[in-house]
């Protein structure tokens, strides 16, 4: 789920790259690049060549430089933000100076780019946002495989990412968008003074007759159920989710407000459709400090955040490539999990959000950017509405 987020008139909001969190800049900028020291006449005296990485990461980093800048398009996300991280690579590379250009949701930033491709006119250089958005630009050839690009060996590390490096690459060809980042969906809301502590960890805990008719999901259709939905649908199965939908007389809303509000009231104890945005609206009125998301076990999902791909005719070349090995790096998913309050797929960087972070040996539902999944999504939202009619019916 995007957040919407109001926009000016030129479609996105326009951040200096260059201001605030020195502190964490600081902390998060990578060790200096060792200098390169070589012998051109190949002989056995003197320093050791260079290894052939290092050679291209310095000439990279030289002629990014002289380009002295860099556009980033990053759609807003569902926590923090961005722009510390983006100071951390400044503070990093100071002479590159990079600009934030954050926008609503992929829907506003993509046909941005497509227009901008036919034009011939280019924004930026990087963007990040969800396959099933940037797909449409790599088939119309607005952007460039970034798989050749990324060199620098702390970044390629296979070890070092859940499930192997080759694992974050979401696009159908493998080569065009990264993703860096995962997190679990942590859909489900609990109302604490109704439901005990540990009360609720898998999936069958929900068919307790005790929560039947005190369950409160959004409508088949939306992100918040059909997620959940399709894990516990390849988890429990059907029949499963029939007792849930159906038999628990669980009431639904497409209201995430009136959700949130009947919440917070103690007239549900259980529920999907509660945006941290609204219920904050709450929480600073001193209410809804009795809700608490939870992790429920076989209805987890977990997603990668917003994919990182490249612009053919990028005008930065050189600093965009030198921003996406830099990212991939400990330091870079460092400054990025701390900005974004995010979790990085490397296992040596700490979570940025410990709550939704994976848990180790864990299977999860993969969903958010993972382009293999549109269909199965599609089945679910309809076998989802007709349990949802029958509820309603029955």
């Amino acid at each position: 789920m995007e957040n919407s987020a109001s926009i000016s008139r030129r479609g996105f909001v326009r951040v200096g790259g260059l201001t605030g969190a020195a502190a964490l800049a600081a902390a998060c900028a990578p060790a200096a690049t060792p200098a390169v020291t070589s012998n051109p006449s190949g002989g056995t005296g003197g320093a050791a060549p260079a290894a052939a990485w290092q050679v291209e990461w310095d000439k990279t980093v030289e002629a990014a430089k002289k380009e002295g800048r860099l556009d980033l398009g990053w759609i807003l996300g569902g926590a923090g933000g961005y722009q510390e991280c983006v100071n951390a690579f400044a503070k990093a590379y100071p002479d590159i100076k990079p600009e934030l250009n954050v926008m609503a949701s992929g829907s506003l930033l993509v046909p941005k780019v497509q227009k901008e491709h036919e034009a011939q006119v280019y924004s930026f250089d990087l963007i990040f946002t969800q396959v099933n958005f940037a797909e449409t630009l790599v088939d119309s050839g607005a952007l460039q495989p970034m798989k050749p690009v990324i060199f620098r060996p702390d970044a390629l590390e296979d070890g070092k990412w859940r499930d192997g490096f080759a694992a974050g690459w979401v696009d159908k060809e493998r080569s065009y968008g990264y993703g860096f980042s995962a997190q679990t969906s942590q859909i489900w809301w609990i109302n604490t003074a109704m439901v005990g502590e540990g009360e609720i960890r898998s999936a069958e805990d929900l068919l307790n007759p005790k929560w039947r008719g005190k369950i409160m999901l959004t409508d088949a259709r939306s992100g918040y159920t059909y997620s959940t939905a399709l894990a516990m649908r390849l988890n429990k199965g059907d029949a499963f989710l029939k007792q849930l939908f159906v038999d628990q007389k669980p009431v639904f809303s497409r209201d995430n407000r009136l959700i949130t509000e009947a919440m917070v009231k103690g007239q549900y104890a259980i529920a999907t459709g509660v945006p941290l945005q609204i219920l904050e609206e709450f929480t600073k009125q001193g209410l809804g400090k009795n809700l608490k998301q939870i992790s429920i076990q076989d209805a987890d999902t977990m997603g990668y955040g917003h994919q990182g791909w490249m612009l053919k005719g990028a005008p930065h070349p050189n600093a965009a490539k030198v921003f996406i090995n830099w990212l991939l790096t400990k330091d870079g998913q460092t400054a990025y999990t701390k900005s974004a309050l995010e979790n990085s797929r490397r296992s040596d960087v700490e979570p940025g959000n410990p709550a939704t972070a994976l848990k180790a040996g864990v299977k999860y539902v993969w969903l958010s950017g993972n382009r293999e999944m549109n269909e199965k999504i599609a089945d679910i939202q309809k076998f989802g509405v007709e349990l949802q009619n029958q509820s309603q019916g029955g």
